[in-house]
């Protein structure tokens, strides 16, 4: 039980953080890993920061998790998942020009 709340909470934890800092961390990947434009790099961010909330809330809405901590999860997600995934969305929209 306790390795699947740390494999939510990990992938919640890594979601926000790809979904927030993206754009910073795709400058930090062109300068220090490859001389690609950084635009390719968020938005390969921002497709794994919404995959990581989607499939965390299917496997949650699945049970094939967690089942005692129900309700709780999928509100987490919905709160922090879904104002994150629209913003780092707009953030690539805005880049994409």
């Amino acid at each position: 039980m306790i390795k699947a709340n740390v494999l939510i909470l990990g992938s919640i934890i890594l979601a926000t953080i790809l979904g927030i800092f993206g754009q910073g961390i795709s400058y930090f990947m062109n300068e220090n890993i490859a001389k690609i434009y950084p635009i390719y790099y968020l938005t390969g961010l921002t497709m794994i920061s919404v995959f990581l909330y989607l499939v965390t809330y299917i496997s949650i809405k699945k049970q094939k998790i967690v089942k005692d901590k129900f309700g709780v999860y999928p509100l987490v997600i919905c709160a922090i998942g879904l104002p994150t995934s629209l913003w780092s969305l707009f953030v690539l929209a805005m880049w994409w020009g």
